[in-house]
């Protein structure tokens, strides 16, 4: 087929394009998967073993918590440590942010 590009065509292709790149870089930065989630400035997802990945990912572990009243810091399995870290008993004791929680979310004292 023999299609002529009209200029109409030509101006909307140049629009779409940049901004259908720009949308798409935009979109990549939205939500967090589950692996960003598990990263923190307390654990490198690096050194991190597969089992302990497995468990933040299953436990829904989140490096910031979206309640205030409900973090790491203020749950029975946390062991307070340095910098804002420390460690969870359902983590093995692994190191994660103060600040975080999971679903597994159980009030200190209870």
């Amino acid at each position: 087929m023999n299609r002529k590009m009209t200029r109409r065509t030509l101006i909307q292709r140049g629009i779409q394009i940049p901004l259908g790149g720009a949308m798409a870089l935009w979109l990549s930065g939205c939500g967090e998967s589950s692996e960003q989630t598990a990263q923190s400035a307390c654990s490198d997802p690096e050194s991190m073993s597969s089992s302990e990945a497995s468990m933040r990912s299953s436990l829904g572990y989140t490096s910031s918590s979206p309640d205030p009243s409900q973090t790491c810091e203020a749950c029975a399995y946390f062991k307070a440590g340095s910098g804002g870290c420390g460690g969870c008993d359902l983590l093995g004791g692994s190191q994660v942010e103060a600040g975080g929680r999971c679903n597994s979310w159980s009030a200190a004292g209870d």
